[in-house]
């Protein structure tokens, strides 16, 4: 998938962009067809989804347990290990994702709520009350 910002192009023109949050909002997708049987064309447009930008509190719970985990196999410092539940090797921190975030299951709704860009993992929790 590429995404494509015609506004972008047009507001370095006009000289006004908007907020970086924003631009995927006003980007579009170029998706291929890839194992898609139905499609008829090799690829088409689409718009972005909103979620990509105000993710629902489910999507953002996933995110920062994503995130957690991200840095607690960081501090573990593995190089390379196999994943118990895949069965091959992976390198350290993937592994130890693989293998704790199996099973993972988010307790939050899942609306969208949109409001404003959240830019740190503090903010992130905050906002949603994780």
């Amino acid at each position: 998938m590429t995404l494509v910002r015609p506004t972008f192009v047009m507001a370095a023109i006009a000289g006004t962009f908007p907020a970086r949050f924003e631009l995927p909002l006003y980007g579009m997708q170029i998706v291929s067809r890839g194992r898609v049987t139905w499609a008829e064309k090799a690829a088409w447009f689409r718009n972005v989804p909103v979620t990509a930008v105000y993710p629902t509190p489910a999507q953002a719970e996933v995110r920062v347990r994503f995130g957690e985990m991200a840095k607690e196999a960081k501090a573990r410092g593995e190089i390379n290990k196999v994943s118990s539940r895949l069965g091959k090797w992976l390198p350290g921190a993937a592994a130890y994702i693989a293998d704790h975030f199996h099973g993972f299951r988010a307790t939050k709704e899942r609306r969208v709520i949109a409001k404003k860009s959240i830019h740190t993992m503090e903010e992130l929790k905050a906002y949603y009350g994780i």
